[in-house]
C-alpha cells in the first residue's frame, strides 16, 4: 500500500484525570468531516469514558479489562485488522490510552507487527500534562513514560497554576522531552488544526530514548500498589447522601486518589449525573436523560493507591436512598 494511502494514527496518552477524554471531545469536533474511529482502553473491566465522550459520528470502540500496552495488546492488534479490513476507507484513528498505559509498547505495535504497519501509520503521541497534579506523579513510572516519548505535551489546567509554577513546569518538560512541543491550555481547548496531520511522530527520536523498540517486543507492568474498583448500583441513589460520601472521600481520601469517575443514577433527578475527579478536585454535571427502556444503574470507577476496597463499598452502598423508585 503506498505510505500516502497509509491511515494516519493519533494516540493520546496522560496520567490518570490529566483531561484526556476532554480533549478528545475538542478533537472530534474539530474533524468532524472526516471517518474516524476512536479506540477507547480503560484501566478497569468497564468502560465509563464512553458515558463520557460526546456523541457523535464517530465509531467507538472500548477496549477494556487491562492496559492495550500490555495484556490487551493483542486486542488492540485484532480491532485495528478488523478496522482495515471493511470497505468504508478511515480517514483517521484516534487511540485513547488509560492513564496507566506505557506509550512504548503501543507505539512499537505500529512498527513490529507487520500487518499493522503495513497499513497504518503513526501522525502523532499527544501526551496531556495535568499542570496541578503531575508534581505528584513524576516519581511513577508511567507519567514519565507518556512525558518522555510524545511529541506533543499539551499541558493542561494552567489556569490552576501560578505563572512561576508553569515557568518551572515548563523547565522540567524540557529536560525530560527537549524534542516535544509544548501548548498550554485550559479545560483541554486546542486547536486540533494546530496537532492533527503534522505528522509530527519522529522515529529517530523515540528510537534514542529506547533504542531496543525495533528489536525487543516490549512489555509493560503496572505498579501493584495503583489498583481499580468498579462498583455498580441498580437501586437508586440518594442526593444527599451522595454528596456527603463525596465531600467525605475528597477531603479524607482525596490524595489517594489518582482518579475517580462514573454515571450515578440518582432518585431525585429524571437525568443521570456524570462525575469525574482527580485528587481533590471534583466535578459532576447532569447528563443525558434515561431512555424509555434504559436500565437505569449507577456505576462507578476508582483509581488510586493503597485504596481499601471494603471501606469504598461501605460508602457506596451507604448512598443508596432510603426507599427505591418505581
Amino acid at each position: 500500500m503506498p505510505k500516502q494511502q497509509m491511515v494516519p494514527v493519533t494516540i493520546l496518552t496522560g496520567f490518570l484525570g490529566a483531561g484526556k477524554t476532554t480533549l478528545l471531545n475538542h478533537f472530534l469536533k474539530g474533524i468532524d468531516e472526516q471517518n474516524v474511529a476512536v479506540i477507547i482502553n480503560e484501566f478497569s473491566d468497564t468502560s465509563i469514558d464512553s458515558h463520557l465522550v460526546v456523541p457523535t459520528k464517530e465509531e467507538i470502540i472500548e477496549v477494556n479489562s487491562g492496559c492495550i500496552c500490555c495484556n490487551v495488546r493483542a486486542d488492540l492488534i485484532n480491532r485495528l485488522r478488523n478496522l482495515n479490513e471493511r470497505e468504508e476507507s478511515l480517514d483517521r484513528i484516534v487511540i485513547e490510552t488509560t492513564g496507566m498505559a506505557n506509550p512504548a509498547p503501543v507505539i512499537q505495535t505500529f512498527l513490529m507487527d507487520k500487518e499493522t504497519a503495513h497499513s497504518f501509520e503513526i501522525d502523532h503521541v499527544i501526551t496531556m500534562v495535568d499542570a496541578k497534579h503531575i508534581w505528584q506523579h513524576l516519581a511513577e513510572e508511567e507519567p514519565g513514560q507518556q512525558i518522555a516519548f510524545a511529541d506533543v505535551l499539551l499541558i493542561n489546567k494552567v489556569d490552576l497554576i501560578t505563572d512561576d509554577e508553569k515557568n518551572k513546569l515548563g523547565q522540567r518538560l524540557t529536560h525530560m522531552n527537549p524534542h516535544a512541543k509544548q501548548i498550554y491550555t485550559t479545560f483541554a481547548q486546542v486547536d486540533s488544526r494546530d496537532v492533527v496531520g503534522k505528522k509530527s511522530f519522529d522515529l529517530k527520536n523515540v528510537v534514542k530514548i529506547d533504542p531496543t523498540l525495533l528489536t525487543e517486543m516490549h512489555h509493560h507492568h503496572h505498579n501493584e500498589l495503583v489498583t481499580s474498583f468498579v462498583f455498580q448500583e441498580d437501586h437508586p441513589l440518594d442526593l444527599e447522601k451522595v454528596n456527603n460520601w463525596f465531600a467525605y472521600l475528597v477531603q479524607c481520601k482525596g490524595e489517594t486518589l489518582f482518579r475517580y469517575k462514573g454515571v450515578l443514577y440518582i432518585k431525585q433527578l429524571e437525568k443521570r449525573v456524570v462525575f469525574q475527579g482527580v485528587h481533590m478536585l471534583f466535578a459532576s454535571t447532569e447528563g443525558a436523560p434515561w431512555a424509555k427502556e434504559e436500565k437505569r444503574q449507577s456505576e462507578i470507577v476508582f483509581i488510586g493507591k493503597h485504596l481499601d476496597k471494603q471501606e469504598l463499598a461501605k460508602g457506596f452502598h451507604y448512598c443508596r436512598a432510603s426507599f427505591f423508585a418505581t
